[in-house]
């Protein structure tokens, strides 16, 4: 017995199928990447993210990023994570934007590839936290309460702790609360 279809119904039953339990969809070079570094398969993972990294896989880009901070399937190397940040960030990654900015803070050759760290991982945690990464704003908070890369600036630390309690930032909530708590005392003196 033959079945005919018309073809307004082939579309809607390709995809009603592909949702049934059992069927398979076909995977791609990035799954199949993200697949081998769960398994811990991480120079597989690397050769194939290093591809799809350099044709503009802007997720690739993060990925492999993330490997050459921690050396793994490839040599440690934080210029190369942050080259590889940085295409990702172009394309507007605020997580990449985040790592940037927390290798130049806490990193050991990152840090010395720029005359000041400090300054340059506050431009990028802002960046992060201005698209929306409420770790970033959080850390921007402490930045500018600590007068570290940036002025000193209780009223702006507020303001970032505030934005990232706003995202639900728990730590934020209670650093904006302090930080007012000690700003009302300063003044009453």
């Amino acid at each position: 017995m033959k079945i005919q279809l018309s073809s307004r119904w082939a579309a809607p039953l390709v995809l009603i199928c592909s949702l049934l339990p059992g069927a398979t969809a076909l995977a791609t070079p990035l799954d199949d990447a993200l697949k081998a570094l769960e398994a811990g398969s991480n120079p597989k993972a690397a050769e194939t993210l290093l591809k799809l990294a350099s044709e503009g896989n802007a997720l690739a880009q993060f990925r492999l990023g993330g490997l050459y901070y921690h050396g793994q399937g490839v040599t440690e190397d934080e210029n190369m994570a942050i080259y590889w940040w940085k295409k990702a960030a172009a394309s507007g990654n605020a997580e990449a934007m985040f790592q940037i900015a927390h290798a130049y803070l806490f990193g050991n050759t990152a840090a010395k590839s720029v005359a000041d760290p400090d300054r340059e991982a506050a431009l990028w945690y802002f960046q992060s936290a201005s698209a929306g990464h409420a770790e970033a704003a959080y850390t921007l908070g402490l930045l500018f309460l600590a007068g570290k890369g940036v002025v000193e600036d209780r009223t702006e630390a507020i303001r970032w702790f505030r934005n990232a309690a706003a995202k639900g930032h728990a730590e934020a909530r209670k650093a904006a609360e302090t930080a007012e708590k000690e700003a009302r005392n300063k003044s009453r003196r």
